[in-house]
């Protein structure tokens, strides 16, 4: 015997015939219904019901508990009511089954476009390799010094195809280069330590694995214990020791959370210049320590031609910037091709000898790159801030993922209105 909820109807029991070559939950699903385990399920949900959940989900984040007790609410003004064995009323019948069954519906709607993404991707390959040069091709002559390169990689022409779309690639840094980022770290998305952890179901595709973030820490440690490079600095340390005094961003050590009471106190997160999310990295240090932007940074180096240019904005670039002059922190190969500014807002707290270098309103070919596109990120993710911290880590980082892949899904659609 088995119980399912059928829409906004009511829910219904019935029998449910399974056999070797079809399981109980693939007859379900056949029939357009979602267990709520894998094995012996006892309750299921219509599939209409989680895609109605999943786009509201979109809109208002986790509401689990919300549509649990809307649906209990609703069925019991309509005469259904859950009993137990012992037929005593159910205080929370939907809550737990209702939950995992959303949480298993979007991993599998998550696998099944992962799938058919690369399915289109091998197509696309196909198709590339199988193009010749036509016959008589007219001599191009460029109206700038740029060097024709591959393309980037197909996760970043998925995230913003207006930014890593391009196959000409080489503009001058001097001129603004070809790829405008910006990254910040927001230390409200933390996660208490007693809500504890829960196995994993999940991988993030946007967020960085700890192991490479802290692979980076580890990297810049050791490359800090020798002599400082000499160079010839762009502005005055002393102006760059005054800039990085008045920002908490810059000071790695500074507590931002306590950390005997969480154990994730922040994200960092890196966006193109339309304000769409690229990449996270989760803070679990009490400070906006440089390991994070760096890995971010060397991450989408990793995945962008070899002669594309970028220019990153962020708050305390230019003392990023210092740093990575100092200390072999990136390859040559990659601070070459890279440039910092401030972010226009956070720029005119720093010194004026700073701001003619790094203030994006002063840098020629940086246009109307503000940088301050994290901030617009953040106040879209504010709704997150109350439901993660007594989520699991496991699901706090599954709900910024999957609120991060509708946010960038919405906005690469209105790409051509952005234009």
């Amino acid at each position: 015997m088995l119980q399912f909820i059928n829409d906004f109807q009511g829910f219904t029991s019935l029998d449910v015939l399974s056999c070797r070559c079809a399981t109980a939950a693939q007859v379900l699903i056949l029939h357009g219904l979602f267990p709520t385990s894998p094995s012996q399920p006892r309750m299921a949900v219509s599939t209409d019901l989680l895609a109605f959940y999943r786009a509201l989900f979109e809109r208002s984040c986790d509401a689990v508990n919300a549509l649990a007790s809307a649906l209990h609410t609703h069925y019991v003004r309509r005469g259904f009511r859950m009993t137990n064995g012992k037929g005593e009323f159910i205080q929370e019948p939907f809550r737990r089954s209702l939950g995992q069954a959303i949480l298993w519906f979007d991993v599998l709607q998550v696998e099944l476009e992962s799938q058919l993404e690369r399915a289109v991707q091998a197509s696309r390959d196909l198709v590339e390799a199988s193009r010749e040069p036509p016959e008589h091709l007219a001599p191009f002559i460029p109206t700038v010094d740029v060097i024709p390169r591959e393309r980037c990689a197909a996760i970043l022409l998925q995230r913003c195809p207006a930014c890593f779309g391009g196959v000409v690639f080489g503009r001058k840094l001097e001129e603004g280069g070809d790829i405008h980022v910006a990254t910040d770290g927001n230390f409200h998305h933390r996660h208490r330590r007693s809500a504890g952890d829960s196995p994993h179901f999940y991988d993030p595709s946007y967020f960085l694995p700890k192991a490479q973030v802290d692979a980076i820490g580890r990297h810049i440690d050791r490359t800090r214990k020798s002599a400082p490079k000499p160079h010839a600095p762009l502005v005055p340390h002393e102006a760059i020791d005054l800039c990085e005094n008045s920002y908490e961003a810059a000071d790695g050590k500074k507590q931002k959370a306590a950390m005997d009471s969480f154990d994730d106190t922040g994200v960092m997160a890196l966006i193109c210049r339309h304000d769409i999310p690229l990449f996270f990295a989760n803070i679990d240090t009490p400070g906006e320590q440089q390991k994070y932007a760096v890995a971010l940074i060397d991450h989408l180096f990793a995945l962008i031609p070899g002669g594309a240019t970028v220019v990153t904005l962020y708050d305390v670039g230019c003392v990023l910037a210092r740093s990575l002059s100092q200390y072999d922190i990136l390859a040559e190969t990659v601070t070459k091709r890279l440039r910092f500014a401030t972010t226009a807002m956070h720029a005119y707290g720093h010194e004026w000898s700073c701001q003619l270098i790094y203030n994006p309103r002063i840098c020629e070919g940086l246009g109307l790159s503000d940088g301050e596109g994290t901030e617009r990120l953040w106040s879209r993710f504010i709704r997150l801030i109350g439901i993660q911290r007594s989520s699991s880590r496991q699901r706090r980082l599954w709900l910024l993922d999957r609120q991060a892949a509708a946010i960038g899904l919405e906005m690469r659609a209105d790409l051509g209105d952005w234009i």
